[in-house]
């Protein structure tokens, strides 16, 4: 409700200004439209720190996000090495006190669903589906490591250091934490994520039919260590719930989260020096794990049990979920750099950037500081168009740019009002919304990325006509630039003049792909600087 409130307040403002602006150019007939220039100082920031390829005691918030990365993803980009994604998560019974019969109980199958997104293209003559991944990023038919782990780690709710006010943070770079004393339930060292559909067959008449078809995603029977082995883990699941019918454990959803703590989905290179691979997102909304059983009363019954008492029991998961990242063969982090701004997601780096910087010459030919230049135009400008450009630098990137960046108020912690003020909001397709703010990536015509255009329009108008602080900016890679929520930096992270950077959009975490920009440096004339240019009608005398 908070940020919904500021919102209406800026965009309220914002209509004022407008219609103050619109008053002041009435009855005035000659206008001399141009544009201006204008120095800013850009830097690269890595907002989780680390040294030598190795990550330190800093992370991002991965708890609560939109989304949960799955699989490795290898940068084209040198620099930015590779990432593996993996994922721990909570899980709940659907039900508590089962009665699992008390004679000739065994486990069928236990069978861990967790899909991917994906689209349903075609279905043929016989029922077979063909599925698009709505996302899948890196190289397609590449294997890696998968291995799930009955995890001992408990991720409270709530955060003791608070006194169990706040909610319990967990971070990118606790993967080996989180692990501690983990169970090894299952592995398999060539897993490939696939749009092929699942399917389930049975023997009907002696003949098997496929009864069930199951969109593209993770599906394991957990009764087997891995893909061939055969009811290998038996004993583990009959002690996990026929052990404890009857028991607190499986009493209440407190009891049993603390009894069964969650599973870990852990992904590995095959070869760490050539760490190929293919990521994706999985939806955790949609997934569950079934434990299929028989008992006495089922093998007795004269007809197969209907849906309201066949023997299964179902957990799903509706509790938190974390994704933990590691670093592969990162060459280094370029914290500080300005004549290249790297940009990158998971727990990357952004750019500062702090407008009307330096000096900046004046009508008369003299030097003067930027920002008074500028506002000595209060009363003299109307400005019409303000826009931000960087270009790729294309002898530094190896390729697959994300297509949207985002820039943030790095003192409120939100997009600039420009943001908010764009309508073309496309929740199905969220590539192509808000693109009047921030232009998607503009290619060439072998697809290398060229350039990305932002406006900031009012926030610069702000600036000028209402006094608005010209505060740092934080550009960062988008991949979803319709969600506002945030991902806290671990511990303390302080810019070159102390100030605090402690958080980052969540729809950067989320994009695992990488960028290099020129930067703004004075000291260098290029065409593919970065500009800072406003547009502006000034009255003719």
């Amino acid at each position: 409700m908070a940020l919904l409130g500021l919102i209406l307040v800026i965009s309220t403002s914002c209509d004022n200004d407008f219609t103050n602006i619109e008053s002041n150019i009435q009855g005035i007939k000659n206008f001399e439209a141009t544009s201006k220039l204008f120095p800013f100082v850009t830097r690269t920031k890595t907002f989780t720190p680390f040294s030598g390829g190795t990550n330190d005691a800093v992370g991002v918030k991965t708890n609560d996000l939109d989304g949960n990365l799955f699989g490795i993803y290898n940068s084209p980009t040198a620099t930015y090495g590779a990432t593996a994604a993996s994922v721990t998560a909570q899980v709940a019974p659907l039900t508590y006190n089962p009665d699992f019969g008390d004679v000739n109980r065994s486990v069928e199958s236990i069978w861990l669903n967790i899909p991917y997104f994906s689209t349903l293209e075609s279905t043929d003559d016989d029922g077979a589906n063909t599925y698009q991944l709505d996302s899948i990023i890196g190289q397609t038919n590449q294997k890696f490591k998968l291995y799930i782990y009955r995890s001992n780690y408990v991720l409270r709710d709530l955060d003791p250091n608070s006194n169990f006010q706040d909610p319990q943070c967990y971070y990118s770079n606790q993967g080996d934490l989180i692990e501690t004393n983990a169970e090894l339930l299952y592995k398999d060292e060539e897993f490939e994520i696939s749009n092929t559909e699942h399917t389930v067959e049975e023997l009907v008449d002696g003949v098997s039919e496929v009864t069930e078809r199951i969109a593209p995603g993770i599906r394991i029977n957990l009764l087997k260590s891995n893909p061939t082995d055969i009811d290998t883990n038996r004993t583990f699941w009959e002690n996990i719930f026929f052990a404890n019918q009857g028991n607190d454990v499986l009493s209440t959803k407190s009891n049993f989260k603390d009894f069964f703590r969650g599973i870990i989905i852990k992904v590995e290179e095959i070869d760490s020096a050539n760490p190929n691979g293919s990521l994706t997102y999985l939806n955790f909304n949609s997934a569950n794990i079934i434990f299929d059983y028989t008992n006495q009363e089922e093998e007795d019954a004269d007809e197969p049990y209907d849906s309201s008492n066949e023997t299964i029991y179902t957990l799903q998961f509706t509790e938190n979920i974390v994704n933990t990242f590691k670093q592969i063969n990162v060459v280094d982090d370029h914290d500080g750099d300005e004549d290249n701004l790297y940009l990158k997601g998971i727990d990357g780096s952004m750019a500062v950037l702090e407008l009307f910087s330096g000096n900046i010459e004046n009508e008369d030919g003299d030097m003067v500081p930027t920002l008074d230049y500028f506002n000595s135009k209060k009363d003299k400008w109307l400005i019409n168009e303000a826009n931000l450009v960087f270009y790729v630098n294309q002898d530094l990137v190896g390729g697959d740019e994300p297509d949207r960046l985002t820039l943030y108020d790095l003192k409120n912690n939100l997009p600039i009002i420009d943001y908010f003020l764009d309508g073309s909001t496309n929740t199905a397709q969220p590539e192509f919304s808000k693109t009047a703010y921030s232009e998607m990536l503009t290619r060439d015509s072998d697809d290398n990325g060229v350039r990305y255009k932002i406006r900031l329009t009012q926030h610069i108008t702000n600036i000028l006509q209402s006094d608005s602080t010209n505060v740092k900016l934080g550009l960062f890679i988008a991949n979803n630039v319709n969600s506002l929520s945030e991902s806290k930096i671990q511990g303390i992270n302080r810019d070159e003049d102390d100030t605090t950077i402690d958080m980052v959009p969540s729809t950067s975490v989320l994009s695992p792909k990488g960028t290099i920009l020129h930067g703004y440096n004075d000291n260098v004339d290029t065409p593919l600087r970065a500009e800072f240019e406003i547009f502006y009608t000034e009255p003719e005398n």
